[in-house]
């Protein structure tokens, strides 16, 4: 193996000249061959930059118009949604409002509409607190035309005495008070019919 060094460079050192000359002008040659082919690869990078570029331009403007489309459909969509929930909130606050202002219940309008408003809105405390108010501003008004209806006795004397022509002038709540009062003269009045 030793010989085998020694024998290559012997053989290197008696290359002659014309072998240097021919490798410097093949190795030129390759040089300018791969600096051609490294100024095409540049040129066709910057092309392919350029058409990138172009296209990006092209459909950059499509995307936005698409993404601002599907924006502005999205925002009428949750407009839709939330004019869509007020009018169902508005239905069921009427459509409560009414059935608390029906007849058979008689609750006047405003009352109505806060209790109405607490249902819909799930305040369960609310609601209760207005029935009561509503009951208790009821059973008061019933009261006051209850009194209207039935005048307590000329001077207010229980132990006054009712003529008959009174008695013949009462109405059927009037008659009750004044059986519950007097029962005795009640018996008398009603046995002379």
């Amino acid at each position: 193996m030793a010989n085998e060094l020694e024998n290559s460079k012997e053989n290197s050192g008696t290359e002659t000249k014309e072998e240097k000359t021919v490798d410097t002008a093949s190795l030129e040659a390759k040089i300018k061959a791969l600096e051609s082919e490294r100024d095409k690869l540049k040129q066709s990078v910057t092309n392919a930059s350029a058409d990138a570029s172009e296209w990006k331009k092209k459909y950059q403007g499509k995307l936005s118009e698409e993404d601002k489309a599907r924006e502005e459909q999205e925002a009428a969509t949750a407009a839709m949604q939330e004019e869509l929930k007020t009018l169902r909130a508005e239905r069921d606050i009427a459509n409560y409002t009414g059935t608390l202002t029906a007849p058979d219940i008689g609750m006047d309008t405003d009352t109505a509409k806060s209790i109405a408003t607490s249902m819909h809105e799930g305040n369960m405390v609310a609601v209760i607190d207005g029935i009561r108010k509503f009951i208790a501003s009821h059973d008061k008004q019933m009261a006051e035309k209850a009194m209207l209806n039935n005048p307590t006795l000329p001077g207010g004397n229980s132990t006054k005495t009712v003529t008959r022509e009174e008695f013949d002038k009462m109405g059927y709540t009037e008659m009750l008070q004044f059986k519950t009062e007097h029962p005795e003269l009640y018996k008398e009045y009603m046995n002379k019919s």
